[in-house]
């Protein structure tokens, strides 16, 4: 260490040595952290503890002097959320040893020697206190060669770390097939090698690759003569079915790209988003196009209508208009100014990753998809052109059945599905329904002693010949939230030589960026890793300061590489909010901020941590929460409204929303959850609103979320509940079902007869669930009888039977 250096800034400064070592462990501390406030005890016992505010703008000069100054830290602040240490010269004393971590400085009269730091293993680690030491040294060394540069600027990381997190873990250059194709023409080539093989199913309807592609030829040429060519976006106003898949590449042969527009989605937000992308044609289907808005009618192709029919058409291939810079579709995302992000994606980044996943992992001829993604979430497209892209099949759910697991199960089971590829929720409730639907009803058998067909009174082996849901399936990827511990283990049960693949990354990223393939889930892990980036992309942990940090050390991530977006379509400043030039050291590039807390291990494994703002995710759907606050306060009721994300009995999040009703208005729950339902999709509806007199403020006031109260204090599973009345209890067969579903979903000892689904935590993801216990009715009758007493009354009326089990799976 230099000794004189230090000597002499910290004469300089008016202040000891010690003062001056602690001035650099704040300062990297605050580079380790971000936390303003570091605490230290100095000198050994006897001394006040100091506490310091440390921000990026500070030189270390400035630091050192405020270090000579006595400050008492407080109770409970002698770290601030940091390391508890504590800093001496000379010899370690025993009063030092409740410290987590003690520097010791060589004395003046002792000559060269070198810093000691001495730790408690269990908190820090040999590594991370190597480590820790190492960077102290060098940013110690970097403030006294520089000491009135800002502390963001200060190197700690050396030469050796950089290349590491810079380089050698972003060495993902591939060259992969489609390298330079649209996603249109592999489609094409693979409907040269294989035209006759089934590229879609949906109840009775089977498509080869011949037929799809020859009708999306025809369509493509319509769509050219309406003036569609390259980047010009085209509206699809169409569900899971075979027609969006000949929509989706009409639209890329035409030069154009697609723009996915969910029939379930409110009309004014469909609005919002054709008339944001300024779409030239919505395309449809007649049983879903007189949802569409009236602005967007003009230039409606309905595929099915006989005068909109393009069975005329040529039906080779066209000549191109768009290469693989061009767009290929506009997704849409939660935007914080309450209106939809319309990211634009181009073809190289997409083709990219789907021929990067293919590759990867051996999808070909063969394969099979479930194709159980919205087409407004991004991981429809590695469904509906990445297996096909590969020689596979995309098996689609019956019309109307597309949220159910029953459906699901069945479907993996006749069609052999071999590949899944969703958010981890609904891998999840297709577990769920079949581990119910295998438990035999009260006073029967266990499905494997059945009686075997045709031999009375025998008892039958399991068939083996009959496939089992799920069982074929050999590749698990999810995606798009944090995936349960205990998931991997449940799915091999299954299929126990499935390949299981945590994906990450974000839509502006075109689809996913990391990869990690759970072998075996680690005792010691509190969550499944992120990955490492894929194919010629590229991730980065980068501080405030837009700095690198050191493994073990939180920042926010940022992506770079192939797949980035071109931008929020027609929206520069917000454009310019995340996708930025950067250079450090080595590297030069454009990278997308993507507000997710994560860190890296030793070895580059990545780790998610959460987020830097006020976005969740919710079943594997991103969400801001400004947007629902937005809409929210939109209803003449509502004064001031706050939306949290909280975790149920189980630990899955649920959004909550808080409002201060306008005075006079007569504010009623349902009135507001009625106005969100118009105007947001179903996972952006809160199922619990709570009514305040005022929101509480922070001291500089702002909302303090923190101390808003919670929504489920009470009555969860595990807890004392009060006795319910008699009065509140369920009557007859049909509520007495439902309070069990309901407490089974929900996580509650008890539910009374008119409690409020949504208001006791549910969801339209809880809501699923229960209908899988329930069957009988639909989301939209939940929203409309959202007690038990309500539903039951529905169900009762359809003459159901409400002693019925489940509907049981192939098994």
């Amino acid at each position: 260490m230099h000794d004189g250096a230090l000597d002499t800034l910290a004469k300089a400064c008016d202040t000891t040595r010690e003062r001056a070592a602690f001035a650099a462990f704040a300062a990297l501390l605050y580079r380790y952290t971000g936390r303003n406030h570091v605490g230290f005890r100095v000198g050994g016992a006897g001394d006040a503890a100091l506490r310091l505010l440390v921000t990026g703008e500070t030189s270390f000069r400035e630091l050192v002097a405020d270090a000579g100054v006595d400050a008492d830290a407080g109770e409970g602040e002698t770290a601030a959320g940091a390391l508890p240490i504590a800093v001496r010269t000379g010899t370690a004393a025993e009063e030092d040893l409740s410290c987590e971590a003690l520097l010791v400085l060589p004395a003046a009269e002792d000559g060269p020697r070198p810093v000691e730091l001495h730790y408690d293993e269990r908190t820090l680690g040999a590594d991370r206190a190597q480590r820790l030491l190492h960077h102290f040294h060098t940013l110690l060394d970097a403030g006294l060669g520089r000491p009135r540069l800002p502390l963001a600027e200060l190197d700690f990381l050396d030469e050796d770390e950089l290349r590491r997190i810079l380089l050698e873990w972003n060495d993902t250059a591939a060259d992969l097939p489609h390298a330079r194709s649209c996603l249109h023409e592999a489609f094409e080539e693979q409907a040269v090698r294989t035209p006759d093989a089934v590229v879609v199913v949906q109840d009775h309807t089977t498509l080869t690759y011949r037929q799809v592609n020859a009708a999306a030829n025809r369509l493509a040429r319509r769509l050219r003569r309406l003036g569609v060519g390259a980047d010009r976006r085209v509206g699809l106003y169409l569900d899971q079915s075979p027609e969006l898949l000949v929509a989706i590449l009409g639209v890329l042969k035409a030069g154009g790209a697609y723009v996915p527009l969910d029939p379930g989605y409110p009309q004014a937000r469909v609005t919002t988003m054709v008339e944001g992308a300024s779409c030239m044609a919505v395309i449809s289907r007649s049983d879903v196009a007189d949802g569409l808005p009236p602005s967007v009618t003009p230039n409606l192709i309905v595929l099915d209508r006989e005068a909109d029919e393009p069975a005329a058409e040529p039906d080779h291939d066209l000549p191109p208009l768009a290469g693989p810079d061009h767009l290929c579709y506009v997704m849409h995302t939660s935007g914080s100014t309450g209106e939809p992000k319309p990211i634009a994606l181009c073809h190289r980044g997409v083709m990219n990753n789907i021929a990067d996943l293919n590759d990867r992992f051996g999808v070909g001829p063969g394969d099979s998809v479930l194709g159980l993604s919205s087409p407004s979430f991004d991981m429809s497209v590695y469904e509906f052109l990445g297996v096909p892209a590969a020689g596979g099949t995309l098996v689609l759910p019956a019309v109307g059945r597309t949220r159910d697991p029953a459906h699901w199960a069945e479907l993996s089971a006749r069609h052999r599905v071999t590949l899944w590829n969703t958010a981890p929720a609904l891998l999840e409730l297709v577990l769920e329904h079949l581990a119910h639907a295998e438990q035999p009803a009260p006073g029967q058998e266990p499905a494997a002693a059945a009686t075997t067909p045709g031999r009375p009174g025998a008892t039958a082996r399991p068939d083996h010949r009959r496939p089992r849901p799920l069982s074929d399936l050999r590749l698990v990827m999810l995606a798009g939230d944090w995936i349960p511990l205990q998931l991997p283990e449940r799915m091999r049960a299954r299929a126990p030589e499935c390949r299981f693949i945590s994906l990450g990354g974000a839509t502006e990223a075109s689809i996913y960026s990391t990869v990690f393939e759970v072998e075996a889930v680690d005792p010691e892990w509190t969550s499944i890793p992120y990955g490492r980036p894929m194919a010629n992309q590229r991730a980065y942990i980068l501080d405030d300061a837009l700095r690198p940090v050191p493994p073990g050390v939180t920042g926010e991530l940022f992506l770079a590489g192939t797949g980035l977006a071109r931008e929020y379509l027609d929206q520069p400043a917000r454009t310019a909010e995340r996708f930025l030039r950067w250079s450090h050291g080595p590297v030069s590039e454009r990278l997308y901020r993507t507000g997710d807390l994560a860190r890296f291990g030793d070895d580059g494994l990545m780790e998610l941590v959460g987020r830097v703002d006020l976005q969740v995710k919710i079943h594997g759907l991103r969400v801001e929460l400004t947007e629902i606050e937005a809409v929210m306060r939109g209803h003449r009721a509502v004064k001031e409204a706050v939306v949290t994300a909280q975790s149920d009995a189980a630990g899955a999040p649920v959004l909550v929303g808080y409002a201060v009703p306008a005075e006079g208005a007569g504010f009623r729950a349902d009135d507001v959850r009625e106005h969100l339902a118009r105007k947001l999709p179903p996972h952006m509806v809160p199922g619990t609103l709570l009514t305040l007199s005022a929101m509480p403020l922070s001291p500089n006031g702002k909302v303090d979320r923190k101390a808003l109260p919670p929504a489920f204090p009470s009555r969860r599973a595990g807890q004392a509940t009060a006795a319910v009345h008699a009065e509140d209890r369920p009557r007859g067969p049909w509520e007495s079902r439902l309070c069990e579903a309901w407490q089974e979903v929900l996580g509650l000892t008890s539910v009374r007869r008119d409690d409020d689904f949504f208001t006791l935590g549910g969801d339209s993801m809880k809501a699923m669930r229960v209908m899988t216990l329930v069957p009988g009715f639909t989301l939209a009758d939940l929203y409309r009888h959202p007690t038990v007493r309500g539903l039951a009354g529905l169900l009762e009326a359809g003459g159901g039977d409400p002693r019925n089990t489940p509907p049981r799976a192939s098994v």
